[in-house]
């Protein structure tokens, strides 16, 4: 649905000018982005955030960022409404090659018959991954076939079984699950929802291997981080396995790719030392160096997973069982999934999610759909705190905050550059850096995926506690920042 745009925003200087606006920029991979803040006035208004408009988005009223490619499309679909016959057909042809998630990437087909030396060389050196073409079952058709199936019960606590009880629903409170499993939240619903969804079917391994394994990566992460440790796997573990359950999800998602995300979900902050990226490049880290500042963290967590799971001594590896090329398609589907949680790649991946077309399309596309979605469900379960029951939504965001107060401070006390200054205990007012993430980020992630999931009523109960947010602005001082509930 095409939504209108924008107002023209005012000129950069002249907003840096005002006195009404604070200035911030927000650094990316590519570029830069610019964030106002709008101090409170005489009449009481709560202060705000806004991002600059000068990014505009077609698609969004709350100013989401539109990826070029996907304003070129926007033109092109519009150019082609106006025009019949050969034109238009040759626009949709052009629009159907700008979709390729591949675009870059050169296309040899006329090679392919007659030239067996140039087939080989695209094969082993640019193509690299290239399963084999089979029809893969949904989501819908793997329960179906499956229903009925029921894996080892474990013995559990009668606290640990009776806080699992709704882990299917968004209100599942998995802090208490936290405080009643000792902090073994992520072993315990892991073991849960990778036995609803039949996760040792499709590996073909053993109840107790898949158990070793995912206490194998609940140790390695670290339970001195307030927010990045394993209780916060475990949350956006639960919230994929919610995203897979809606029908309107699972009708376009095949089996192999819903278990990848499973345990994506599971790994995909693997070992985080508590401080961002920005963190480890300024402090010259050897996993800086190691992936050039590229998604270190993010390769950092993926590749440690699955070094843990194939070494040959700690008897852990839950893909034993998969033929070569399963083995392969499972690996290339965790690792993008992971890297899609790396917030400076958050409007890329939200473009293509955008540009994603699920009707009337070949089987080859239904797969390449299936693993966007994936990627998508896993970023938005990554970010899902703001959208969660409002206690939890709190109580994270103050987790978060008391990680970004450590570094900060870390950082100053070494005259590193401050990556986020607005995260300084003395001065920092939690509600608005909260009203400031879901205006950036999480507003529009969630607008676009539970639409297509049908589940507003996440949005609504973002909505909600944005609410909450900006009434608490005007109340918070930073006193408030050394006792926080966590």
């Amino acid at each position: 649905m095409r939504r209108k745009s924008l107002p023209r925003a005012r000129g950069e200087e002249e907003r840096r000018r005002s006195c009404d606006w604070k200035f911030i920029r927000v650094p990316f991979a590519n570029n830069s982005q610019f964030v106002y803040m709008k101090r409170s006035n005489t009449t009481g208004d709560t202060a705000a955030i806004f991002r600059d408009v000068s990014l505009k988005s077609l698609k969004s009223q709350t100013g989401g960022i539109e990826a070029p490619i996907s304003e070129v499309l926007t033109m092109l679909r519009d150019v082609s409404a106006r025009v019949d016959g050969e034109p238009a057909q040759t626009i949709k042809d052009a629009m159907k090659v700008l979709s390729s998630h591949e675009l870059y990437a050169p296309s040899i087909n006329r090679f392919r018959d007659a030239d067996r030396i140039a087939t080989q060389y695209y094969d082993g050196l640019i193509r690299l991954h290239h399963p084999a073409r089979q029809r893969k079952r949904s989501v819908v058709d793997a329960h179906r076939e499956k229903r009925g199936s029921h894996g080892e019960r474990r013995r559990v606590s009668a606290d640990v079984k009776n806080a699992l009880e709704n882990d299917n629903c968004w209100k599942f409170d998995i802090l208490h699950l936290e405080k009643v499993s000792d902090h073994h939240a992520l072993s315990q619903v892991g073991m849960k929802v990778f036995e609803r969804w039949k996760v040792c079917d499709v590996l073909g391994c053993s109840d107790d291997l898949l158990h070793r394994w995912i206490l194998s990566i609940e140790a390695h992460y670290h339970a001195g981080n307030t927010y990045h440790n394993a209780t916060h796997a475990a949350d956006v573990l639960q919230a994929t396995s919610f995203f897979l359950d809606s029908p309107s999800v699972a009708v376009h998602v095949n089996e192999s790719h819903a278990v990848a995300a499973l345990l994506a979900a599971a790994v995909h902050d693997l070992d985080h030392p508590g401080r961002g990226n920005a963190y480890l490049i300024n402090t010259r880290q050897s996993l800086a160096i190691l992936y050039n500042d590229n998604s270190i963290l993010e390769n950092h967590h993926i590749a440690l997973a699955f070094q843990l799971t194939l070494q040959h001594n700690a008897n852990v590896n839950i893909f034993s069982s998969l033929s070569r090329e399963e083995f392969i398609q499972m690996r290339h589907a965790m690792v993008e999934m992971v890297l899609a949680t790396d917030i400076s790649r958050h409007f890329e991946y939200l473009a293509k999610f955008n540009k994603m077309h699920v009707t009337d399309v070949p089987e080859e596309q239904r797969d390449t759909n299936s693993l966007t979605i994936c990627d998508m469900l896993v970023k938005c379960a990554d970010i899902s705190n703001p959208a969660r029951e409002w206690g939890l939504c709190q109580r994270w965001a103050h987790r978060i905050v008391e990680e970004y107060f450590e570094q900060t401070r870390e950082e100053k006390e070494k005259g590193l550059p401050v990556t986020m200054e607005v995260f300084d205990r003395n001065t920092c007012n939690v509600p608005i850096t909260q009203c400031g993430f879901i205006d950036m980020f999480a507003r529009e992630a969630f607008a676009t995926f539970t639409e297509f999931a049908k589940l507003g009523e996440l949005s609504d109960q973002l909505e909600s506690n944005y609410e909450k947010w900006k009434v608490m602005t005007s109340q918070w001082t930073p006193t408030h920042n050394t006792n926080l509930v966590l």
